[in-house]
């Protein structure tokens, strides 16, 4: 965990040299597409986000029913968001994300760290706006533990990291703003 966390800092601190932050505040709603977690299927999410100059602030529900036991998930995030060599077609954003997996009936805790990018395809005055982007994060997960894989052999590997309890997913997302 505490390199994913030295990870954000180190990114932020990097781009923080060539960025600005967002010079306008909007409400984005998306839809995202995770195929990375098993050769079963693909997780599923919704979520919204109040993208103000300084950050943002979102909240989203998944869903996987590709394992033997399913999960949903409850997530906020908030994070810092900003644009590139003045370009404000693309925002990037980073930030922490936090909330509870519920598997069968039970709620485990799951906190973590996000990194994205959205590409805006419509024109900046046009009302709504359609993005598409991805993302990347890492969440400590409870629901990890030996009571839904009996073993630490029933997950796949991570690109960063071999924690049994540490998730990495990337998704693609296909947002609209207003």
């Amino acid at each position: 965990m505490r390199k994913i966390l030295l990870g954000l800092l180190l990114v932020s601190s990097i781009v923080n040299v060539n960025a600005q932050f967002i010079t306008k505040d909007y409400t984005q709603i998306s839809v995202y597409i995770d195929p990375t977690i098993t050769d079963n299927g693909f997780q599923i999410g919704g979520e919204i986000q109040k993208i103000m100059h300084w950050g943002y602030a979102s909240i989203g529900a998944s869903t996987y029913n590709g394992f033997i036991v399913s999960y949903t998930d409850l997530i906020g995030t908030l994070g810092i968001n900003f644009n590139l060599f003045n370009n404000d077609v693309v925002r990037y954003y980073n930030g922490f994300r936090l909330g509870l997996i519920w598997r069968e009936t039970s709620p485990f805790p799951a906190v973590g760290g996000v990194l994205g990018f959205d590409i805006r395809l419509s024109k900046f005055y046009s009302k709504p706006q359609i993005l598409i982007g991805a993302r990347l994060w890492t969440d400590y997960r409870e629901d990890q533990k030996n009571q839904f894989y009996g073993d630490s052999n029933g997950y796949k590997k991570g690109l960063i990291t071999n924690n049994p309890l540490l998730q990495e997913n990337g998704a693609i997302v296909v947002s609209m703003s207003w």
